[in-house]
């Protein structure tokens, strides 16, 4: 560590390697800068820089591109050019890289006099190099852990100060151009977080902010940020012919799209995904987390609900029990436009608060949502109900027929038996207003709900449903009756 800290104070100006005949394309030059990011660590950067080409063949170095960017999907384009060759350049000027590289050269090496401060110099030959610890052959003999610093005349041509792209153009022209500049890139994603605020007893205000992490190990300065809400598929794999398709592909449809810069976070529909467009250009700065507002939404409606999905099940052999379980909290939105939303909503983390009684606002729970399509409908749970209390039981099982039939050509007989199973659930609410509770049974095809003290519905082949009040501080009870068959085979000698 003390070389490499000598060895970069020795090598103060000198400046990085790279051909004389190298027209080398930095920030200065940048004159667009386009990223559109998606959800799943991954973002297409469009960079358009002017250069300034000569006919014939030029070596051109874009300097500052991610150090994760997936060198196989980067795309050169300019009228008048043809791209013959690409190189990621990633070897970065470091102490440790400078030595590394120096490996068979002689370098000036220093040591200060400990009495006198004066500097003493000599020269000697790097024999090796792990890490950046060299070996070093003097005319006296080899040192292992050279005390002092060295010093080079010039820095290996294979470094740079950033990761930059080489490319070799051919120019039918001598002009200066504007060369764009498009990669994937991993690295880089983006989230969504939304706060839910009640402000009613159906009414709430939905506020939604994106968050964007950059460890792409590059700034994207003064950038146009679109953001993709979708699950863009990617094969894993080293080829890079898949890559370079949806990256193309994705190119020539986000061009084909006009910025709505009028509204914060307008989604526009992209191939089965949503785009949306940030308002203002922004700047992203490498190990960043930036934060920016995506939507506000006031008074939409929702819906609270007690749902309890049954445990019970009918099994002749069985008579199953439950005891003291709390319905599910549910607020469930409906995502359109009467509702006082009805736009796409990206994937992500909603969390709810609400006043007490005194006015204090408290977290009351959160949930995830996927991608919701406008018009789709989202059902959150945020916890349970902690003062209703359900209790249910299989009561009695009783035997109404029994059915022989003796299978064709063999000694088998299949006995179906009818079995009805008289079912009793108690809802217990110790709050000081009314309840309504959603519980769902589950029920296989060939079966049905004979009778039930109170009405309800086949709400799908699977699911029949009731919606049961009860009063305040005190109980209400369910029974019904669902018949099933049981079919038992049996074969003879």
């Amino acid at each position: 560590m003390r070389l490499a800290s000598w060895l970069l104070m020795g090598c103060v100006g000198l400046s990085a390697a790279a051909s004389a005949a190298e027209n080398t394309v930095g920030d200065s030059q940048k004159t667009d800068l386009e990223i559109s990011i998606y959800n799943n660590n991954l973002a297409l950067v469009k960079d358009r820089r002017t250069v300034d080409l000569k006919q014939g063949i030029n070596d051109i170095a874009f300097e500052g591109v991610a150090t994760q960017i997936k060198p196989e999907t980067a795309l050169l384009d300019a009228p008048g050019i043809k791209v013959l060759e690409q190189n990621y350049d990633y070897d970065l000027l470091t102490a440790n890289n400078i030595i590394d590289k120096s490996v068979g050269q002689t370098v000036k090496t220093v040591v200060s006099n400990p009495t006198t401060g004066q500097n003493i110099y000599d020269s000697a030959e790097i024999v090796s190099a792990v890490y950046g610890q060299p070996l070093l052959k003097f005319n006296y003999g080899i040192e292992t852990h050279f005390p002092g610093r060295l010093v080079f005349e010039k820095l290996p041509d294979s470094l740079r100060s950033e990761p930059t792209l080489v490319a070799k153009i051919d120019s039918s022209s001598a002009a200066s151009k504007s060369i764009s500049l498009a990669y994937l890139t991993n690295g880089i994603s983006w989230k969504t977080n939304y706060v839910a605020k009640v402000v009613s007893n159906n009414k709430l205000n939905l506020t939604g902010w994106v968050t964007i992490n950059n460890e792409s190990g590059t700034d994207y300065s003064n950038a146009k940020v679109q953001l993709i809400a979708g699950d863009v598929n990617q094969v894993s794999s080293d080829s890079g012919v898949r890559p370079m398709m949806m990256m193309a592909k994705a190119t020539r449809a986000m061009n084909d799209y006009a910025v709505a810069e009028s509204a914060a976070g307008a989604p526009q529909s992209l191939s089965g995904y949503h785009l949306y467009n940030l308002p203002m250009k922004t700047d992203i700065k490498d190990k960043q987390t930036k934060q920016i507002s995506l939507l506000e939404k006031n008074d939409v409606v929702y819906k609270k609900e007690a749902y309890m999905n049954s445990p019970l099940y009918f099994n002749v052999n069985y008579t199953p029990e439950f005891r003291q379980q709390h319905p599910e909290m549910i607020y469930i939105l409906q995502n359109k436009e009467s509702d006082n939303l009805g736009i796409p909503l990206p994937s992500g983390i909603v969390r709810f608060y609400e006043n007490d009684n005194d006015g204090n606002m408290q977290f009351i729970g959160e949930n995830s949502i996927s991608h919701v399509a406008k018009g789709e409908e989202m059902r959150l749970n945020l916890g349970s109900y902690f003062n209703i209390f359900v209790n249910g039981k299989i009561k009695k099982v009783t035997k109404l027929s029994e059915n022989k039939t003796q299978e064709a050509d063999n000694a088998c007989v299949t006995v179906t038996t009818r079995y009805a199973y008289d079912a009793e659930v108690s809802f217990n609410n110790a709050n000081t207003y009314a309840q309504e509770v959603v519980f769902e049974q589950g029920i296989a095809n060939d079966m049905n709900v004979e009778s039930a003290s109170i009405d309800g519905r086949l709400k799908d082949a699977g699911t029949y449903a009731w919606k049961v009040t009860i009063p305040a501080e005190g109980k209400q009870t369910l029974t019904f009756r669902v018949v099933a068959p049981y079919k038992k085979r049996s074969c003879g000698k």
